[in-house]
């Protein structure tokens, strides 16, 4: 199905959360168009609203830097009371807002939390809850290296000290050997996780989880 507009040059890393107020999906990715002075193509985000994963409204511009500039791999959390975003716009740049299709302003980077990364770096940010803690990840693909991801962990998105953030130490985190990049994490419960690896456990090496 098409949702991007006619004249885009890509629909990238697509991704949806559930709008409580609204009832209703926001689906949202990265799409190319050229610029109104004819001078390049600036990649911007997009978004559309559905129901059914069907019929989408027409999409609209969600998070643009500019004509020139790029903003790609958004990831949206809601995290106590309101949304948060991540994107990749020569940093990683995190935006809150009381509503998803409301003011977002721009609380954080995480060179400017000291977490000593940049766009030129690390891409591709993910949020996510650990499932009984208030603990959130951020996920980036450490690309420039080549190393797949890497883990940021929070106990509260919406600080701008970086007090509350930390890169936890490699052993305290394993992701296989294979590198694993550009995905997303999709909560399970306990009864779920045991009943994976009741079908797939001897399969695959055991699972050693980040601990947040």
């Amino acid at each position: 199905m098409e949702i991007a507009p006619k004249e885009a040059g890509c629909a990238w890393a697509p991704e949806a959360i559930y709008d409580e107020e609204a009832e209703d999906y926001l689906v949202f990715w990265a799409s190319s168009r050229e610029a109104a002075d004819g001078m390049g193509r600036g990649l911007h985000i997009y978004a559309s609203k559905t129901q059914d994963f069907r019929t989408f409204t027409e999409a609209e511009l969600f998070i643009t830097r500019g004509e020139h500039q790029t903003v790609i791999d958004t990831t949206i959390i809601r995290a106590e009371g309101r949304y948060y975003r991540a994107s990749g716009d020569g940093h990683i740049t995190i935006e809150s807002s009381d509503h998803l299709l409301g003011e977002w302003k721009i609380i954080s980077t995480l060179e400017s939390l000291g977490l000593g990364l940049t766009g030129k770096d690390v891409e591709g940010p993910e949020f996510f809850k650990f499932n009984h803690d208030e603990q959130w990840g951020l996920l980036v693909d450490q690309y420039a290296t080549e190393q797949g991801y890497l883990p940021i962990l929070t106990s509260n998105i919406g600080d701008t000290t970086g007090d509350c953030w930390r890169i936890p130490a490699p052993e305290e985190y394993s992701f296989g050997q294979l590198k694993k990049r550009h995905g997303t994490i999709l909560p399970i419960t306990q009864s779920e996780y045991e009943a994976i690896l009741d079908r797939w456990g001897k399969e695959f090496p055991p699972v050693r989880s980040v601990k947040s």
